[in-house]
C-alpha cells in the first residue's frame, strides 16, 4: 500500500513537472441554454378568432385540449451537460403555475437539439400538469374539429447540471390557447 502511495505522489510530481493539470470529478456546467420550438399534439385545423378577446389563431396553431390528456413537446438545445430538465406552464391571465421535471439524465449533452415531451392532464391546464415526468419523446400531431378557448398558458423552461448551476429560464414567445375540444 505504502508503494502504490508513493508512486501516486510520484506521477503527481512528474505531471506537475510537465505543465499538465489533472481534474477529477468536475461536470461541464449548463450554459447556452434555448427553447427553439414547442408543440402540442392538438392543433386547429383552421384559422379562428377568439369571440371573447378578439385573439387570431392560425390554422396549424398548437393548442392544450382541457378536456383530454394533451402531450407537448419542447425542443432544447444548450452547451455543457444537463442532469434536469423542468418545465413550468404559466397562466396568461392568472399567472398561476405548475412545474414538472424530467428524472435525472446523468449529465447529458445536447443532442443538437434535444426534444423532451410532458402530457398536461384533463381539466388541469393552464394551471398545473399532470403527475407524469418530462421524457425524451416524439408526439402525433392531430388536428382537433372545434374548441371553444379558455385561456392561455406559457411554457417555462430551464436546467440545471449535476453541479448545481441553473440555466436562465426560457420562455414560449407566444401563450398556447387553452380550450374544450372535440
Amino acid at each position: 500500500m505504502k508503494k502504490l502511495a508513493l508512486a501516486a505522489i510520484g506521477l503527481t510530481g512528474i505531471l506537475a513537472s510537465c505543465g499538465v493539470t489533472v481534474v477529477v470529478g468536475t461536470s461541464d456546467p449548463v450554459r447556452n441554454f434555448r427553447l427553439l420550438s414547442y408543440q402540442s399534439q392538438y392543433t386547429l385545423p383552421s384559422d379562428y378568432v377568439d369571440t371573447a378577446t378578439g385573439t387570431r389563431y392560425p390554422k396549424g396553431t398548437s393548442i392544450i385540449c382541457d378536456n383530454w390528456n394533451t402531450r407537448l413537446s419542447v425542443t432544447l438545445d444548450w452547451d455543457g451537460t444537463v442532469d434536469l430538465v423542468g418545465a413550468r406552464l404559466v397562466g396568461r391571465d392568472s399567472g398561476q403555475t405548475r412545474t414538472v421535471y424530467s428524472a435525472p439524465l446523468g449529465d447529458m449533452y445536447s443532442d443538437s437539439p434535444s426534444v423532451f415531451e410532458f402530457v398536461v392532464g384533463p381539466n388541469t391546464a393552464p394551471l398545473s400538469v399532470g403527475k407524469g415526468g418530462i421524457s425524451a419523446q416524439a408526439i402525433v400531431v392531430t388536428p382537433v374539429n372545434t374548441f371553444t378557448v379558455k385561456g392561455a398558458t406559457f411554457v417555462d423552461v430551464q436546467a440545471q447540471s449535476s453541479d448545481g448551476t441553473v440555466s436562465p429560464v426560457r420562455q414560449s414567445v407566444q401563450a398556447l390557447p387553452v380550450a374544450n375540444c372535440s
